[in-house]
């Protein structure tokens, strides 16, 4: 059976050796059955370019513009519905006033060089350090 594809893209964000971590609202995380741990970002929109959604994504779920440094993780998810393609990219200098969308409920700064003693999932920690790989190359940094 042919499965439609929906493409996601998320903003791994930094911002002074912190990266952002959002945690989904109570309704999100019961409507979906997840552990509730998330960075900022969704599905494109139809003909919509993927730098235009996560751009906007960005804005809705948290008030903040970024700037993108480079993709830092891509995945795919076969689920019963649909086949989900994620694109995850590394993000720099958030400016605006951070304010959350009904999707989450709380915001965590983080810093990177503690992330091992953070209550994220191992999975996102990975993808968080991966990230930040990508940022400090780019960055010139390593």
């Amino acid at each position: 059976m042919k499965k439609p594809y929906k493409v996601v893209a998320k903003a791994i964000i930094f911002d002074q050796g912190r990266v952002l971590v959002l945690r989904k609202s109570m309704a999100e995380r019961s409507a979906k059955d997840t552990h509730g741990w998330d960075f900022p970002g969704g599905g494109l929109e139809p003909s919509e370019p993927l730098m235009e959604a996560l751009y906007r994504e960005v804005k809705e779920e948290t008030g903040l513009h970024v700037k993108v440094v480079a993709p830092a993780y891509i995945y795919d998810e076969i689920q019963e519905e649909k086949h989900l393609v994620i694109i995850k990219f590394a993000c720099h200098q958030p400016t605006g006033e951070l304010r959350l969308s009904a999707e989450h409920e709380q915001y965590f700064w983080t810093p990177v060089e503690d992330l091992h003693q953070s209550p994220y999932p191992e999975w996102m920690k990975e993808e968080i350090r991966r990230a930040y790989r990508v940022f400090e190359v780019c960055r010139g940094t390593k």
